[in-house]
């Protein structure tokens, strides 16, 4: 399900995906049919919704301002923010790769929590300021918003990677022990731990000796948490693993050496039939009256209908050089691996002393973490 636009804010798009109406349901009924008929007592069922709308707008308006606060920061320290996008656990910035230091990840993780809680100090204080008076609607709503983004800057710092305290604890452990496979595989297992000991409770509460809570709604979401926190933990662990593997090579080691060159007004049918077929692989430099003007692969190539091929160059269908990021022979393929998934890139060329000596293709890399097992389905 493709999530959905609803604008941006400091260029960062912020996105709904389906599973967020499933959340924004199930709190908005919790909060007018349990909470606050349970701290505002004898009032009329339509002013216990207005009160639960006005505090689920303002809530998830509080976790996008956190995930925001995540993406200032990663900005600043030069680290590309996709996204934000609002999902059923609440909110995420789509971080499109991890710091390089360990410091920078204590800065971008820590931000988040801490800008909750300020939003918890603002709600309490306005409650404050407004009377603190528990008969009244606007004081309620207040309040709640204020233990909400407290626990919400609580929670969020439990060191359960890769919530803001498991990456918190990461950055430690990469601080004392200057190696960040390490220390994320420390930090994954501890958030692997937190999830199962989430799972278990929540088992507990709702099946447990005389179930501790009256609303199994409560235990199950506890598990589903639990699970959620688990599953996350395992594929960054995976992932960690991955790149890993990656960092064994570097982009020489993995490129096509002198792939052929063509002119931008050849037709692809010329480029293409019989040749896809042959080497699935191929990739050509298109040129224009000498300079490179840009990459044609076969994925590109397979792109168009095979009835155009005839009609249409390989100068429309290329990837133009001003989208390509050259890279040089010495750099990491895992780092090859995410500038291409940051501009959705299948080649990009390499070059050293200012001239283009290969070009490496994205299959390529899959095709080394295929090999090692880290693209099959399996458990860790």
């Amino acid at each position: 399900m493709k999530p959905l636009r609803i604008g941006s804010l400091l260029g960062i798009p912020i996105l709904l995906h389906p599973s967020w109406f499933l959340l924004l349901g199930f709190v908005t009924w919790l909060l007018a049919s349990s909470v606050f008929p349970a701290w505002l007592e004898d009032r009329s069922p339509a002013l216990y919704f207005v009160m639960a709308l006005g505090s689920v707008a303002l809530f998830f308006a509080s976790i996008v301002a956190h995930e925001l606060a995540h993406s200032v920061v990663a900005k600043a320290y030069r680290i590309p923010v996709r996204n934000i996008t609002l999902f059923i656990f609440g909110g995420v910035a789509q971080i499109t790769r991890e710091a390089k230091r360990p410091l920078a990840e204590l800065l971008v993780a820590v931000v988040g929590p801490l800008m909750s809680f300020v939003l918890a100090i603002v709600f309490l204080g306005a409650w404050w300021l407004a009377g603190a008076d528990e008969g009244h609607a606007l004081d309620v709503t207040l309040l709640w918003l204020g233990i909400t983004n407290l626990a919400l800057a609580v929670f969020n710092m439990i060191p359960a990677f890769p919530m803001d305290g498991g990456r918190v604890f990461r950055s430690l452990v990469w601080m004392v022990t200057r190696n960040y496979y390490r220390s994320t595989e420390v930090a994954a297992w501890t958030g692997r731990a937190f999830g199962w000991a989430m799972i278990a409770g929540g088992i507990l509460l709702v099946f447990g000796p005389g179930r501790l809570i009256q609303n199994p709604l409560q235990g199950l979401w506890f598990m589903f948490i639990g699970f959620f926190l688990e599953t996350t933990a395992r594929q960054n662990l995976i992932q960690a693993r991955a790149i890993r593997a990656l960092d064994q090579y570097s982009a020489s080691d993995l490129m096509l050496t002198d792939p052929p060159v063509v002119e931008r007004d050849v037709a692809v049918g010329l480029l293409a039939r019989g040749v896809i077929e042959l080497n699935p692989r191929i990739c050509y430099f298109v040129e224009d009256h000498g300079k490179l003007a840009g990459i044609l692969s076969a994925y590109q190539m397979l792109r168009i209908p095979e009835a155009r091929w005839d009609v249409t160059t390989a100068g429309q269908a290329m990837v133009p050089s001003d989208r390509l990021h050259a890279v040089g022979p010495d750099k990491k393929a895992s780092e090859v691996l995410m500038e291409m998934e940051e501009d959705d890139l299948t080649h990009l060329p390499v070059v050293k002393d200012g001239r283009v000596v290969g070009v490496i293709g994205r299959d390529r890399l899959l095709g080394v973490l295929r090999q090692a097992g880290f693209l099959r389905t399996a458990g860790v």
